[in-house]
């Protein structure tokens, strides 16, 4: 009876830790292979047969749609380019650069990695639809209050991301040897 017990113990303790720290490495962004770009950070090698194991359980896990290698790249931002976790109490504007691309989309989401409902209806921007300066530059506000210009309204809940995805950039965005001044800065405007 006590080697039962005891065999029994030994495959808890197995199970649990297996599949906990296979929940821990799969509940968020992947492990490995990041590239840190100022607020942003891509994975180049998602959409690449160069996946990690890790990141491959990420996409199958969420249910992802990664660009593939020869699409694009996507860069997520939780915190600002000082640092600082993304608030949505907080007023942002993403301004500056952005590599050359054929088009690019800009998409706010909540905590959990979902489309936040609001009052607008919109959650994001596309390159198409952008209002720009004289001088071709742009400026994305980001708030819960309505604002002018090009804005998008945060959500309730205190995190959020934000995801930008660059669609038939050069080869040296794609493989995420990107400069910090190519990609915009997120400012931190006001906070409460």
């Amino acid at each position: 009876m006590r080697v039962i017990l005891a065999i029994l113990t030994a495959l808890f303790i197995a199970a649990a830790t297996g599949l906990g720290s296979a929940w821990y490495l799969t509940r968020g962004e992947p492990p490995f292979g990041g590239v840190q770009v100022g607020p942003w950070t891509a994975w180049p090698d998602v959409g690449s047969p160069a996946i990690d194991p890790y990141a491959r359980a990420i996409v199958a896990r969420t249910g992802a749609l990664p660009l593939g290698a020869g699409e694009g790249l996507a860069l997520s931002a939780t915190h600002d380019s000082e640092g600082r976790a993304l608030d949505g109490a907080c007023t942002y504007a993403m301004r500056g650069a952005l590599p050359p691309s054929r088009a690019w989309t800009l998409t706010v989401y909540d905590a959990d990695g979902r489309l936040p409902a609001n009052d607008t209806g919109r959650n994001g921007f596309t390159s198409y639809e952008l209002l720009r300066r004289p001088d071709g530059t742009a400026e994305i506000l980001l708030s819960r209050a309505v604002e002018p210009g090009n804005w998008l309204m945060l959500p309730q809940t205190q995190r959020f991301s934000l995801m930008l995805r660059l669609y038939s950039a050069p080869l040296a965005a794609i493989t995420g040897a990107v400069e910090a001044a190519a990609l915009p800065a997120i400012d931190r405007l006001a906070c409460p």
